[in-house]
């Protein structure tokens, strides 16, 4: 019982179709796993809230866009290292030095006085009493303590300064908000005592000093302490400073602080912590006054423009959408063009960021969103890396098989080539014999040897072509330069085909001019040749001309062939050079050929240095030119 062969329930289109569906299937996996892979990173990165790296982009963003406005409103009195030398360089403020400034501002009469300073063991009751009879002077005057030991006491009573002796600390975020020093915000409350910022800014702005002041959304709460961020006004000294040494001398007009808000402080260098800060716009040490500070935080608190934080949930949602927009573009474009848009997206975040935090006074968290946007990335590309490999193992398959199949195509050519010739030499040879030999022939048995000789020449071209193409393909093609003269060659060329042109009526017509010898392979110009004048031949119509020409320009020679066919179209100009390509039209149809010839000739041409060129136009025939070197 014979076995019956298993036949494939699957025809091979089902199958490709099959492999689509199981590549598609693969590659939305992969997509669903980098943007799973995304949100989990988004998950684990809003555990960690990154101040650090919020502050440099709020100092970087406040160094590009800040204001730089000055505030006439606001003047600075320093006890600074030229009025301590006079006090053998007294670290605190002496109470003198502050009664002589007081005198001095009796005069200028200004809106508020701010003395910002250590109260809580730092003078004497003598002392105590200097200040009080002082601030007595200015009833607008307003104590700000700056020390931690001063925080929650009660105030001296010999002061009198019942409901203005208050906190006067500003943020330095020493613990909070980056932990680097960087005062970027101003106390408004603390654990419950709204500080003396608070407490003029309020009055300024004819409100209560109590949570209705500070209620916006622009200050921000921490157990019983409030804050704001500080809209600072630029680093080049926005508010005037004066010396305390100076003023004590009176060597400024009193006019100058009239109706201002006039802020008093220690500037030493030997109490750098305490007297000085770093800001989003310096962080060398020494440069930057605390009394600054200070100001920037007032003024901020006047205006009422402090700058608020975006929502949580705000921010989760941008940092979210971040992360999917860097997956998506990561996946759908190439790697050099997706780092490019990541890049392209992170700057349109920090433009947005800009214009919101300047332009509005809403501070966005951009790092989880620019972290989150090149973890997209980095996470699509073993994504990418497996994807590419799979692809380019598959291209390198396809490749060894091409490669395979063409070595074999060329062994094939070359076997089947040289086989042919034997036979057909030996098919040639016999119809020779016989056409010499048959005297009692009868015309159609002449007729059918002449046609059996006329094809065995055509498949001797057709088979010398394809070993032409074989040896061009292994570049197994030599020049064997010999000197001659090539009108010569070209009159052997016609002679030869001068009865195939009597057959279809055609008149050949020499115009040569005479030329010197030169070194070129005879062999593959006499094919280049003999192949343009046939086919010129071949494709005319009776009782027309084929022209054949020579003539040399410089250091060149120029052979042409034009003929009376119908010409060529200009969309196959190029085209009838390529491989095996044949213009397809009504009167080309009839026409026997392999598409080979020009292809060769070209070919045989260029390996000469030289070029062929081609003229032709429809219904008034074609014209090539050989044009070869003759050094």
């Amino acid at each position: 019982m014979e076995a019956k062969a298993l036949r494939n329930p699957f025809s091979e289109e089902a199958w490709e179709r099959i492999r689509a569906i199981v590549a598609g299937i693969r590659l939305a996996g992969n997509q669903g796993l980098a943007y799973f892979l995304g949100v989990l990173v988004f998950f684990i990165l809003l555990q960690f809230p990154l101040d650090g790296l919020n502050g440099i982009l709020f100092d970087a963003l406040s160094r590009l866009f800040a204001s730089r406005v000055t505030d006439p409103n606001i003047a600075l009195i320093a006890y600074d290292d030229s009025s301590s030398l006079r006090y053998s360089r007294e670290l605190r403020i002496p109470a003198a030095e502050i009664e002589k400034i007081f005198d001095f501002l009796v005069e200028a009469q200004p809106k508020y006085v701010l003395l910002l300073s250590t109260f809580a063991s730092n003078y004497s009751p003598a002392e105590l009493g200097q200040l009080s009879r002082a601030f007595g002077k200015l009833p607008s005057t307003h104590v700000g303590y700056i020390d931690d030991e001063s925080l929650g006491r009660t105030q001296p009573a010999s002061l009198g300064l019942f409901g203005r002796y208050l906190p006067g600390f500003i943020s330095r975020d020493t613990f909070s908000y980056g932990a680097d020093s960087v005062t970027r915000r101003v106390m408004v409350q603390v654990e419950g005592i709204p500080t003396v910022y608070a407490k003029v800014a309020c009055e300024m702005r004819g409100l209560p000093v109590n949570e209705r002041c500070w209620s916006s959304s622009r200050y921000e709460r921490l157990g019983e302490s409030v804050q704001t961020y500080i809209r600072w006004k630029g680093s080049s000294e926005p508010f005037p400073l004066y010396s305390s040494s100076s003023l004590a001398e009176k060597k400024w007009n009193p006019a100058l602080f009239k109706d201002k808000i006039v802020l008093i402080g220690s500037t030493l260098s030997s109490r750098r912590v305490v007297d000085f800060i770093l800001t989003p716009f310096s962080r060398e040490h020494l440069k930057t006054p605390a009394l600054e500070g200070a100001a920037q935080g007032l003024s901020t608190l006047i205006r009422d423009e402090g700058i608020r934080k975006a929502h949580r949930g705000t921010n989760w949602v941008l940092a979210l959408l971040t992360v999917c927009v860097s997956i998506t573009l990561s996946l759908f474009f190439p790697p050099g063009r997706a780092m490019m848009l990541v890049f392209a997206q992170s700057f349109l975040l920090l433009a947005v960021g800009s214009i919101l935090l300047f332009w509005s006074g809403l501070w966005l968290d951009l790092a989880h969103p620019l972290i989150l946007a090149f973890s997209g990335y980095y996470l699509v590309i073993p994504f990418r890396l497996v994807d590419e490999y799979r692809k380019r193992w598959h291209y390198q398959e396809q490749t060894e098989l091409l490669a395979e199949l063409e070595r074999m195509k060329s062994n094939f050519l070359s076997l089947i080539s040289h086989d042919f010739k034997t036979p057909i030499a030996r098919i040639q040879g016999s119809a020779e014999l016989m056409l010499s030999e048959g005297t009692a022939l009868t015309e159609r048995q002449n007729k059918s040897l002449r046609s059996i000789l006329k094809t065995t020449d055509e498949m001797t071209e057709f088979v010398e072509a394809l070993l032409d193409i074989t040896r061009i393909e292994n570049n197994r093609v030599p020049l064997e330069m010999v000197t001659r003269d090539i009108n010569s060659v070209v009159r052997d060329i016609v002679e030869h085909k001068t009865a195939y042109a009597e057959e279809k009526e055609i008149e050949i017509s020499l115009q040569l001019e005479p030329l010197f010898a030169f070194k070129f392979d005879g062999k593959l110009i006499r094919r280049v040749l003999s192949n343009l004048i046939e086919n010129a031949i071949k494709y005319s119509g009776p009782h027309t001309v084929v022209t054949v020409s020579s003539e040399e320009s410089q250091d060149w020679v120029r052979l042409s062939v034009t003929d009376q066919g119908p010409g060529i179209a200009p969309e196959d100009l190029q085209k009838v050079f390529m491989k095996f390509y044949r213009c397809e039209n009504d009167n080309t149809k009839a026409v026997k050929g392999t598409g080979l010839g020009l292809y060769l000739a070209q070919y045989f041409i260029e390996l000469h240095r030289g070029v062929i060129e081609l003229k032709s136009e429809l219904g008034k025939g074609s014209t090539f030119t050989v044009v070869l070197p003759v050094t």
